[in-house]
């Protein structure tokens, strides 16, 4: 599934390309695709509407559009948002191109593109809406945003394993399988270690982890594995190769040689080293 670098490059991407265009048609394909509202709606209220500004929240794209009111032509802001879930992805082709089976939704563009909206295994999803608050309120703060102070504040309030709470996007938005794992690798913590065991300086290290594994993910557009992702341009994303622990599994830890593991930890495979992210097991009542 695209995490945070990745909805970050295509927001990159896109945005020199569409920021300033007018949406004049739509077509919806695959009706499921469009959360709210109705597909029939969604294809007549989003046209002639500008797009204004591309923006993320979290694993979120967000399309600021303008239009004008029905009545006493009043500008008007509306917001398309759009989770990539496994498979989505954008492709921009000139709109007398052939389109293949697995384009759900394509907007037709004032230039004579078609932005179109390809999802192979149909979980995507897009909702219009006049306020983004209404999809994304629950979020919790962006990795790269949130200050040392307030991480650790937020982190001493949780309890439970480590993994599952960096996958939690309440607590931070953006994150999934592949940095979890990667942060806590240069973290030298273990997925399982237990949030309320962590020192300060432990808490110290994955706040930095975190935003040197997602800097790094994001200048060079992210991670492609298995071509589950691809840029609009169709280039994979030039972090799989420095992959520490994700998909590493049986090849040598990059600092210590020792074969990466692979466990099920919230049904989610996860990959640590057992050398440099050993497991403190919780002290008992009696020692």
């Amino acid at each position: 599934m695209p995490e945070l670098p990745e909805v970050e490059t295509v927001v990159r991407d896109l945005r020199p390309l569409l920021v300033g265009r007018a949406i004049v048609g739509a077509t919806v394909r695959w009706k499921r695709t469009i959360a709210t509202p109705d597909a029939r709606k969604f294809a007549r209220e989003i046209r002639a509407h500008k797009i204004a500004a591309i923006t993320r929240r979290g694993k979120f794209l967000i399309f600021r559009l303008r239009g004008r009111g029905a009545q006493l032509n009043i500008p008007t802001t509306r917001y398309l948002l759009v989770h990539l879930r496994m498979t989505g992805g954008f492709h921009l082709d000139p709109r007398a191109a052939s389109r293949d089976k697995h384009m759900h939704v394509c907007l037709q563009l004032d230039d004579g593109y078609e932005l179109r909206f390809r999802d192979t295994r149909k979980f995507g999803r897009m909702w219009l809406v006049d306020d983004p608050e209404q999809v994304i309120a629950k979020l919790g703060p962006e990795p790269l945003e949130i200050s040392t102070r307030e991480f650790h504040a937020r982190i001493a309030k949780r309890r439970g394993n480590l993994k599952p709470l960096l996958l939690d996007q309440t607590f931070l938005a953006g994150i999934g399988n592949i940095y979890a794992d990667e942060s806590l690798w240069y973290a030298r913590l273990h997925p399982l270690h237990q949030t309320e065991m962590l020192t300060r300086a432990e808490r110290g290290r994955l706040y930095r982890a975190i935003r040197q594994v997602l800097t790094r993910a994001i200048a060079v557009g992210g991670t492609s594995i298995d071509v589950m992702y691809k840029r609009v341009n169709g280039a994979s994303g030039g972090f799989t190769n420095s992959l520490r622990a994700f998909d590493q599994e049986e090849r040598p830890c990059r600092r210590c040689g020792t074969p990466i593991q692979k466990i099920v930890v919230g049904q989610r495979g996860t990959h640590f080293c057992p050398t440099c992210q050993p497991r403190r097991r919780p002290r008992t009542a009696g020692g």
